[in-house]
């Protein structure tokens, strides 16, 4: 089995549901450090997805490279789209959905997020979209920018504005460009987060409501998340579920665990998930035992999202010859 970690790194205040375009401190970068233990002692190299409020600030984007060099990780993008330049005002309160914006002002907001993360060792080729906000219109944007690898499918989730993850695949897959949660001929490969459908049919049920009217979204996105799919997230759920969600995945002949957690997770206060030190320190003990688990168990091997790429790419051109001619 293979595994991922991919962390947003990302400014403070998002968890407050306010999205402002305004400058952010970003300090919960610092207390990455706490997990030197498990990255240097189980070999893990992460993938650090940056948000354009953390790599606009000098001191904080040296503190990333430091640590990119030490766990041998990759330094990904992570699109904000709401305080991202060029800054645009819209009626429609923030975050707008990407499929409400013009192709051409995500381009540019991608572009401006790819080149502040640019150096000489080149630009970053892996990309999560925030609130997992992908639809059709951001993936054809990503195609041409470039980008190899995305992870902005969540299975079993709804994004606000209506990207429809539900029926996504849990598996690393290359999408089709008109629909993210379809396999098709893109030359991206989405790698999504895991989360599984308790049963196979329920993911179809839950898309097939959330096309109507009634029940409301939020009764299909509570059931989605708290009823119909088990995540093996370490950050949402206790180790016996995350546990559990691997063995299913398994058991489906699942073959890529993607993990996913946000760097304010790891100070205090800065994320609900984690109020105090106590919790913080619990996440992280639970993060290390979780991988420690796959590896003695599955022997889990740890990829960056770039290096899956080559490992996947094969599939595509013995799935669709005559479309890549």
């Amino acid at each position: 089995m293979k595994f991922t970690i991919t962390i947003d790194v990302e400014e403070e205040g998002l968890f407050s549901g306010s999205y402002s375009s305004e400058e952010a401190p970003a300090t919960n970068v610092f207390q990455l450090d706490r997990l030197d233990s498990l990255f240097l002692d189980l070999g893990v190299r992460p993938t650090l997805l940056v948000s354009y409020q953390v790599a606009k600030k000098v001191k904080v984007l040296k503190k990333l490279h430091s640590l990119k060099n030490r766990w041998r990780a990759e330094i990904g993008a992570h699109l904000h789209h709401w305080n991202t330049p060029p800054i645009v005002s819209d009626v429609i309160p923030p975050p707008v959905p990407s499929e409400l914006m013009s192709s051409d002002l995500l381009e540019a907001k991608t572009r401006s997020l790819i080149n502040i993360l640019s150096n000489d060792e080149g630009a970053p080729i892996s990309f999560r979209m925030g609130r997992f906000n992908l639809g059709p219109k951001m993936l054809q944007v990503l195609e041409t920018i470039g980008i190899k690898v995305d992870s902005s499918v969540s299975p079993m989730r709804k994004a606000y504005g209506g990207a429809n993850h539900i029926c996504a695949p849990v598996d690393p897959y290359f999408p089709d460009s008109l629909d993210p949660t379809r396999q098709g001929t893109s030359p991206i490969l989405e790698v999504p987060v895991t989360i599984l459908p308790i049963c196979i049919w329920i993911s179809k049920r839950l898309h097939a409501l959330s096309d109507r009217r009634f029940p409301p979204n939020a009764v299909i996105e509570w059931l989605s998340m708290n009823i119909g799919s088990i995540a093996a997230q370490p950050a949402w759920v206790n180790l016996p579920t995350a546990k559990a969600g691997v063995r299913l995945h398994e058991l489906r002949r699942g073959e890529c665990v993607t993990i996913f957690f946000h760097s304010s997770e790891l100070a205090p206060n800065m994320n609900p998930l984690n109020p105090t030190e106590e919790h913080v320190t619990n996440f992280i003990g639970r993060l290390y035992r979780f991988v420690k688990w796959m590896q003695e168990r599955y022997n889990a091997q740890c990829y960056t999202l770039s290096e899956l790429y080559p490992i996947y790419q094969p599939r595509r051109l013995s799935s669709h010859p005559m479309s890549l001619v």
